[in-house]
């Protein structure tokens, strides 16, 4: 069912009305009465009257019925979220589907599937607001699913210079492999022009570099005098890539690092692609670890509105939990706006802490700001929890 509130004239049914979503005229049918589970028809609706139509394709929540346009209803962002999963394995395209249509009809849901955790997130509005679409996904669609804390998206990188090498040697009857790569690693600071640290000056025997904007990650084709043939430095580089998706320490995405490829062997028969994509990406790994490997962590801005009352609460409750206070605005009222940037680890579950600290008075805002150094106690926690499983094919 799509319900419509009346502002101002008349709807009768079967009438075609001109609707903002759609490109002509939409048809409507049947209009309904409903009040609770009681549905009732009626020829006609007025002013203030809030009636329903069934299956109409081209309805979504917020358009506007009529020719003249209304104002653009403004939603609150949704802040709470819960990766996903369906219990039952195989229905995971049931549930996206499921799922897409909760968020067809509520503008206050939010789905994304996180490219780095691989997990399906749902976000709404509070945690009673996801309880409320479990169960419906339970009655509509005879859905069970599971729900946890979303995973904490980390990132690697490094903090020194290294350089080694790494040599892939294999001899199992017939043709072995064989691919030596050798590398220098710096960090990569953010902002970094590229064009002005991809130099001669920096790296006398440069032929090219690519650069992954993405990730801020440089690597510096420097191979002379052909121990490397040209046909396999693409393999060299799929190695990297492949290093930088599974990362080192604790299998998160690496960024910020320069790679430079100065030096190796081939063997004229036993080199291929698949050798020299090995020895790329374990010469990564090894110089890696190397070079003072440390997590990087998500970092987000939080303005916090709460009663006058409970803005000491907060200052108090943001710094134990590692965030820096940016300052604080009147929100009007005897409501203030608390500015904080705090790490994401800390905040994943701020609505229960919010919303018993204010009495439910309390709501938050919160948007991406930069990755920072991960406390190194913390760090250790972390890397104990996924420690990446890595043995040479």
């Amino acid at each position: 069912l799509s319900f419509i509130r009346l502002f101002s004239g008349s709807l009768k049914k079967d009438s075609a009305v001109p609707v903002s979503t759609a490109r002509k005229p939409v048809k409507l049918g049947q209009l309904l009465r409903v009040q609770a589970d009681q549905v009732e028809n009626i020829d006609a609706a007025g002013p203030g009257d809030i009636v329903a139509v069934a299956k109409m394709e081209d309805l979504h929540t917020g358009a506007v019925l009529g020719e003249i346009p209304l104002p653009e209803i403004k939603f609150p962002s949704p802040m709470v979220g819960l990766a996903v999963t369906p219990k039952s394995r195989g229905d995971e395209t049931k549930l996206s589907g499921a799922l897409n249509k909760v968020v067809e009809e509520d503008p206050t849901f939010r789905l994304d599937r996180d490219s780095q955790t691989k997990e399906l997130v749902m976000t709404g509005m509070s945690e009673l607001h996801l309880m409320v679409i479990r169960e419906r996904l339970v009655r509509r669609d005879k859905l069970e699913v599971e729900t946890k804390e979303p995973k904490i998206p980390y990132r690697e990188t490094i903090q020194a210079t290294a350089e080694g090498m790494y040599r892939h040697r294999k001899q199992s009857g017939g043709r072995g492999q064989f691919g030596e790569v050798h590398i220098r690693m710096w960090p990569l600071p953010q902002g970094t022009d590229i064009e002005e640290f991809a130099t001669k000056k920096r790296f006398a025997s440069m032929k090219s570099y690519h650069y992954d904007e993405a990730v801020n990650f440089l690597w510096v084709d420097s191979v002379v005098g052909g121990v490397i043939p040209g046909n396999f430095m693409p393999a060299v580089e799929k190695g990297f890539r492949d290093r930088l998706e599974r990362g080192v320490i604790a299998g998160y995405q690496i960024q910020d690092v320069v790679v430079e490829v100065h030096f190796g062997k081939h063997h004229p028969v036993d080199s291929s692609e698949t050798a020299f994509k090995t020895a790329g990406s374990m010469a990564f790994r090894n110089v890696f670890q190397e070079a003072r490997p440390s997590l990087l962590e998500p970092v987000v801005k939080i303005d916090i509105t709460v009663p006058e009352d409970n803005v000491g609460d907060v200052y108090s409750d943001m710094s134990s939990r590692g965030g820096r206070v940016q300052g604080t605005d009147s929100a009007g009222g005897n409501l203030q706006t608390v500015r904080c940037e705090i790490p994401l680890r800390s905040v994943t579950t701020y609505s229960r802490t919010l919303s018993s600290m204010t009495g439910g008075q309390g709501s938050y805002s919160m948007e991406f700001s930069h990755y920072d150094v991960v406390p190194g106690n913390v760090q250790q926690e972390i890397m104990t929890k996924s420690k990446v499983q890595e043995e040479e094919e």
